[in-house]
């Protein structure tokens, strides 16, 4: 990393300079964040609700105390109880989990079912709904329907108990009645029949009316005092119970109700309520827990109240007891004093009586435990049940991790851009390369990829080329693309060795570079092409026999070239390639034509790639084709291999006048190229400068003003695209507005592509363009006898059309100098207005025109060499001495003809084009004459 202070703006460089370090850093953690998070989302977990509603029953009697001891805590038991194991084994016997017919005892004896049970209760959650009396019943699942069934189920259950456990002592008492009633009655049919048979064995058919009414008052009597004795044992019994703590028979609060008062039984359901409530408690804490202590104390004192009531209660029956005793034993004295039978039936008869008043007591208590059971207490009622649920509780947190994983990726990768720069032993600036090598800074090319290149060269080549030739034409952006910054920066490059070569007098340049891809054949290849332009005769010579690539950028063949030149097998004259040669390979001829300058650049590949390239640069015909080329051309530019891996730049540049370093900022360290500088000292090689190349303009602050817009040239008009055309009346504030803007365009766009792609591919907009082997239009030919004869030569090859005659012009002089009978000939195409066509000798037979056009496709590598037999031309005139007749050529070129010269036995003649029939002929000759130039159809 460059020493030198740091401000914001360097930081912000430094972090452009990294962005592929931050950028991968960010991605990679983003990434893996979001597969962590992927790989660890846990099961989607539903959960459903359903709500009841809990409200307390009150009886009048007992309104003053429930209303005195019932608090918020009631509602929170009953939260308690609804995750209770009776209410879940309810709800699992609702949802078919354990079978319906199993008892509890069954169920708790098996693990696997207390499992099922167990299992429900975790799964159940409840909550009270604020100060209200609603409770919440959350069911969860990992099945959405299974959850919602859940929570209605155990809704239900919690409904069920409460209502079984309210009315319980209800539905005993009726079946204790139920049973007793049947006992009685048996009692009474046999008691009743005894009589009966007494009556009729001792022929008694009544008793007096005294006797009667002693024994009617007998039997009140005692029956009255049996009743008092039982209810006092009933009561004693009770006190008893409630001294131990022992719920109360369930027997005699059901035939002995209506014999305590509305209090007791108020208070007995106040304790049976705290016993339910102790009970659920004692489910989640523990004996010693405050609010189990709070309930005990409650029960105590509810107990010792009721045991007071009974005990009031008890002494009121003794009182009436000893009454009615006296009274009881005053009437057996007196019943004494009756008949034997008498006191017989009369005994039967009692007992007929007591049994009947019982039967119809419990008849009375049997109704009423009817009537009670059929209003049943309902406390709870559901008034939401629970719905499907739609999203799981558990949402997966992908995009919070992913986000999580960009922002901590961001902030590794800026540390790591720091990390990076710090370790980074490249080259900073323009000072540090001069002041660390010695030489100075020739050139800096800026750093623009292929891509970059191909969208500018298609701005100018739309839809005309390949891939293959596209990558050709990149590589020699400086000739296809003359006003870009690319080619503005060779040029900048061409001055500075200009400049130093005649300072120091070289004339022969070797372009080498430390180490590999660092651009040194593209440097070369436009450092020659930048050249040939500005009017010097430049020689390029592919001196790299290790990975030779000249040959494919221009497309002419690799062979024969430098190797053979030094292995003395070919002269270079006749080893040396012509822009002819390039024109007859990939790329077209207009395109290479169409910037002047070419015809000045001269090529010689490397030739075969030999075993030894190191040793074959230390021939002694190395250095006399060295000398011999200085003196032909005016630059000879040498592509040589990288210094550091081979030895073949250093023999090269000992035996050349100046060496160039090309330097690709930031992609090897300063001491390779200080090595590379060092070798190249070693073997007396004149370094002329180092050329940065692929320069950034955040590599470093000396670079800020290299910043090449991509629509920006010298001389070149600025091209505003379509879409800021579009948005440019439109005010937004930068730069948010202006992403909007672009995001909003190309979204119009595609959806245009979309809609209009259809109709453009059935309308055939989508065509190749086809090269034609003609452009002339095939007519029948005629040959006339009244026309003269030139000679016997009707057969040209064709190689080109040009749609612009300054190119077709061009084509013809090179085709010229490479010592070809070349001509022109304007032709009209119906439909796409005038070509110039580009011809070939004039030969007698068609076979012998074929042998050329051959010749051209195999040697030359031309594409298309077509034979055609155009009998006719135009003779505007015979001279006796060729320079007469290029004089008159030249006359008629100002006047846009373009005319050739064929020599004869006689002198030399004028022609103008070739024609395939007579009349296409004539018209051109009855045009020439009304512009009044003699002209006179003849056959070739």
């Amino acid at each position: 990393m460059p020493e030198y202070a740091l401000n914001l703006r360097d930081y912000w460089r430094i972090l452009r300079k990294r962005k592929a370090v931050v950028l991968v850093t960010t991605l990679s953690l983003g990434f893996f964040s979001f597969v962590f998070a992927n790989l660890k989302r846990p099961a989607p977990l539903y959960s459903a609700t359903a709500s009841v509603k809990y409200e307390k029953t009150y009886t009048l009697t007992g309104l003053y105390l429930e209303t005195m001891t019932w608090s918020s805590g009631d509602i929170e038991t009953q939260a308690a109880i609804i995750r209770s194991y009776p209410v879940m084994e309810r709800a699992a016997k609702k949802l078919g989990y354990i079978d319906p017919n199993l008892t509890s005892e069954q169920i708790r004896s098996d693990e696997r079912l207390m499992g099922i049970v167990l299992g429900l209760q975790g799964r159940i959650s409840t909550k009270v709904e604020g100060y209200t009396n609603i409770i919440d019943i959350t069911a969860m699942s990992y099945d959405p329907d299974q959850a919602q069934r859940l929570a209605n189920a155990v809704a239900e259950a919690y409904k069920e108990y409460n209502s079984e456990e309210k009315n319980k002592r209800i539905i005993e008492a009726r079946r204790f009645i139920e049973q007793q009633l049947a006992k009685k009655r048996e009692e009474l049919r046999k008691a009743e029949d005894a009589v009966r048979k007494f009556r009729e064995e001792h022929k008694l058919i009544s008793l007096d009316s005294r006797t009667k009414e002693v024994i009617s008052e007998l039997s009140r009597a005692r029956s009255e005092y049996e009743r008092l004795e039982g209810d006092i044992r009933e009561i004693s019994s009770m006190i008893d119970q409630l001294r131990r703590r022992e719920p109360l028979s369930k027997e005699a609060m059901g035939l002995f109700s209506d014999r305590v008062s509305r209090v007791f039984r108020s208070l007995n359901d106040r304790l049976v309520s705290l016993r339910v409530q102790r009970a659920t408690l004692l489910n989640v804490y523990t004996e010693k827990h405050p609010k189990v202590r709070q309930v005990d104390s409650e029960i105590e004192n509810v107990s010792e109240n009721m045991i007071a009531e009974l005990e009031a209660q008890r002494r009121t029956l003794e009182e009436r007891k000893e009454l009615v005793a006296r009274k009881l034993k005053r009437l057996e004295e007196e019943f004494k004093t009756l008949p034997q039978e008498a006191q017989t039936l009369d005994k039967l008869q009692h007992e007929v009586e007591v049994i009947k008043r019982v039967v119809e007591l419990l008849e009375s208590k049997y109704q009423e435990a009817l009537i009670k059971e059929s209003e049943k207490v309902e406390e709870v009622s559901i008034v939401r049940p629970a719905l499907r649920p739609w999203r799981p509780i558990n949402p997966p947190r992908t995009k919070a991790a992913t986000v999580a994983g960009l922002v901590m990726g961001l902030v590794l990768g800026v540390v790591f851009a720091f990390i990076v720069e710090s370790l980074d032993t490249s080259i900073g600036t323009i000072e540090d390369v001069e002041k660390y090598l010695g030489v100075p800074v020739l050139g800096i090319i800026p750093h623009m990829t292929t891509e970059e290149i191909k969208r500018t060269l298609l701005e100018e080549y739309i839809g005309k080329d390949d891939e293959e030739v596209l990558n050709m034409k990149a590589r020699l952006i400086s000739h296809f693309a003359p006003k870009s910054a690319l080619a503005e920066s060779f040029r900048a490059l061409r001055t500075s060795v200009q400049f130093s070569g005649l300072e120091q007098g070289a004339k022969t340049i070797v372009i080498t570079s430390s180490s590999r891809l660092e651009g040194k054949t593209t440097v070369a290849v436009n450092l020659a092409v930048v050249m040939a332009q500005a009017g010097s005769r430049v020689l390029l010579v592919e001196g790299d026999m290790r990975v030779p690539v000249i040959s494919q950028i221009f497309g002419i063949e690799r062979s024969p070239g430098l190797s053979e030149i030094i292995l003395g097998s070919h002269r270079w004259e006749d080893v040396v390639r012509t822009v002819t040669d390039v024109m007859m390979g990939r790329i077209r001829a207009e395109d290479i034509l169409a910037v002047p300058g070419m015809d000045n650049l001269h090529i010689i590949t490397c030739g075969t790639l030999p075993p030894n390239p190191a040793e074959l640069f230390n021939f002694r015909r190395t250095d006399e084709f060295i000398s011999q080329v200085r003196e032909k051309y005016d630059v000879v530019i040498f592509d040589s291999p990288p210094v550091l891996p081979v030895t073949d730049t250093v023999i090269l540049g000992s035996k050349v006048d100046g060496v160039v370093l090309v330097y690709r900022v930031g992609r090897i360290g300063r001491g390779a190229l200080r090595r590379a500088k060092v070798q190249l000292d070693g073997a007396n090689a004149k370094v002329l400068g180092v050329v940065l190349n692929g320069l950034r303009p955040e590599v470093s602050p000396d670079f800020q003003g290299y910043k090449y817009p991509r629509y920006y040239g010298y001389g070149r008009e600025e091209k505003v695209p379509w879409w800021r055309k579009l948005i440019r009346p439109i005010k937004f504030r930068p730069p948010i507005g202006k992403r909007i803007a672009m995001w909003l365009i190309a979204g119009l766009g595609l959806i245009s592509l979309a809609l209009g792609a259809g109709f453009l591919w059935q309308k055939g907009s989508f065509s190749v363009r086809k090269r034609k082997a003609a452009v002339s239009v095939k007519q029948e030919a005629t040959r006339p006898s009244e026309v003269p004869k030139v000679g016997k030569r009707p057969y040209v090859v064709h190689l080109y059309s040009f749609k612009h005659p300054n190119l077709a012009e061009r084509c013809v002089d090179l085709l010229r100098k490479e010592g070809y009978q070349a001509f022109l000939s304007p032709a009209q195409v119906q439909g796409k207005g005038v070509f110039y066509r580009v011809f070939i000798g004039s030969f007698r037979t068609e076979e012998e025109a074929r042998k050329v056009a051959e010749h051209l496709k195999e040697v030359r590598r031309v594409k298309y060499a077509g034979v055609l037999e155009l009998p006719y031309t135009i003779s505007l005139g015979s001279f006796t001495s060729k320079q007469e007749a290029d004089e008159e050529a030249r006359n008629l070129r100002s006047s846009g003809l373009f005319t050739y010269t064929v020599s004869g036995r006689k002198g030399y003649r004028l022609l103008l084009g070739a024609f395939a029939t007579e009349r296409e002929a004539k018209l051109t000759a009855e045009d020439l004459a009304r512009k009044g130039i003699r002209a006179q159809v003849v056959l070739r």
